[in-house]
């Protein structure tokens, strides 16, 4: 669990650089955050790992939408393409792609300000 929370702190912190970056004339307060979630964690983790990882932050309170998807993949057979599938097979060429390892549970998709 704390290794998971200290993901969601890294999390977190890309979160808020990303507000700086669109809204540097004022505080980030105020987001919604996108998250991506892999398998071999549940959106109530999540939720929790994130209110505690927030805690005290900006982040603090920021409406999070969490997508669930399956597990992600890097085809290098081609293209090195990332994608989310249940079966592994490279949507562009159809070969067997390399899985990303289950620690990495989760990933910011987008962050927006409100």
């Amino acid at each position: 669990m704390e290794e998971r929370l200290e993901r969601m702190r890294a999390i977190v912190a890309q979160a808020m650089a990303e507000c700086k970056t669109m809204n540097s004339e004022r505080p980030c307060k105020g987001m919604d955050i996108h998250l991506i979630v892999y398998g071999g964690i549940d959106e109530a983790e999540a939720r929790v790992l994130f209110e505690s990882a927030s805690r005290g932050t900006p982040a603090e309170g920021a409406k999070l939408v969490i997508e669930l998807v399956g597990t992600r993949y890097i085809c290098w057979n081609c293209c090195g393409l990332r994608f989310e599938s249940s079966d592994g097979v490279c949507p562009n060429c159809g070969e067997a792609a390399i899985k990303v390892p289950d620690e990495i549970a989760f990933a910011l998709r987008s962050v927006a300000m409100v």
